[in-house]
């Protein structure tokens, strides 16, 4: 069976514009390798607050680390971790949370040929489950008032609307988010009401983008944790634990 794909390429700038990331946050990225989302993260807390980008696979998360140097980022931590332990570590730790989930990579048929001889039903099945599996430990990640982005690169609906409308039901703390927020541009298509597996969602609040429409083909979700957000520190300021994390990987990397 083909594992889930993760290679994928967002059309559009997910930290600031759409969701409000900046100095003094700390955000953790799940799913980060090869190192372009986590890039961007990285620009937009502009060397201030915690970048955490992890990354399953150890060889890809070797990429990771190599990208991310390369960028000159000063402030990122670099992980090889399953979720479940990053959740158990650090509950309720991270202002943002990117999940772009492996996923059965639907929107690369046109891109890459194999994906479509490798396709079949139950690789969408596994990767639901995985998705559905790093979003429950990405929820216990995100901090109350945070804000969790979850994207794929599939148009399979298990995946896609399916896959949000079930983690609402499991997850009332969450509610859904309108993805442009307080932008003034817009992008793809609307979710479609019949790809929801009979539950509830409002998918005028989330994204497709089509191949039609630029890249391979995307779907986009913001989901907002109730609570009240934490102040953030002054710019320049971390807190004891975050000069912790910022001093052992600076130490990884000189021994890189």
């Amino acid at each position: 069976m083909r594992a889930c794909s993760t290679r994928r390429s967002l059309p559009l700038p997910v930290p600031r514009p759409c969701w409000g990331s900046g100095p003094g946050m700390r955000v953790l990225d799940t799913c980060a390798a090869p190192g372009g989302k986590s890039s961007q993260l990285a620009a937009a807390l502009g060397g201030q607050g915690l970048l955490v980008s992890n990354e399953f696979v150890a060889a890809r998360a070797e990429v990771l680390r190599s990208n991310l140097e390369r960028m000159g980022v000063p402030n990122a931590v670099v992980l090889n971790e399953d979720t479940g332990r990053i959740a158990a570590a650090l509950p309720e730790f991270f202002d943002r949370v990117l999940v772009d989930a492996p996923c059965s990579g639907e929107g690369m048929f046109r891109k890459e040929a194999v994906a479509v001889t490798q396709h079949c039903e139950a690789l969408v099945k596994q990767c639901a489950a995985l998705g559905a599996q790093i979003l429950d430990n990405a929820a216990a990640c995100l901090a109350p008032g945070g804000e969790m982005i979850y994207s794929t690169c599939t148009f399979a609906p298990e995946e896609d609307e399916g896959q949000v409308a079930a983690f609402l039901q499991r997850h009332p703390e969450f509610t859904l988010a309108d993805v442009f927020g307080n932008v003034d541009y817009s992008f793809g298509s609307p979710g479609e009401a019949n790809r929801t597996g009979g539950l509830p969602l409002d998918v005028s609040k989330v994204r497709r983008i089509w191949p039609c429409q630029g890249g391979e083909g995307h779907f986009i979700a913001r989901l907002v944790k109730a609570g009240t957000p934490r102040a953030l520190p002054a710019p320049g300021t971390y807190t004891a634990e975050e000069e912790l994390w910022l001093a052992a990987a600076a130490e990884q990397s000189k021994k890189q």
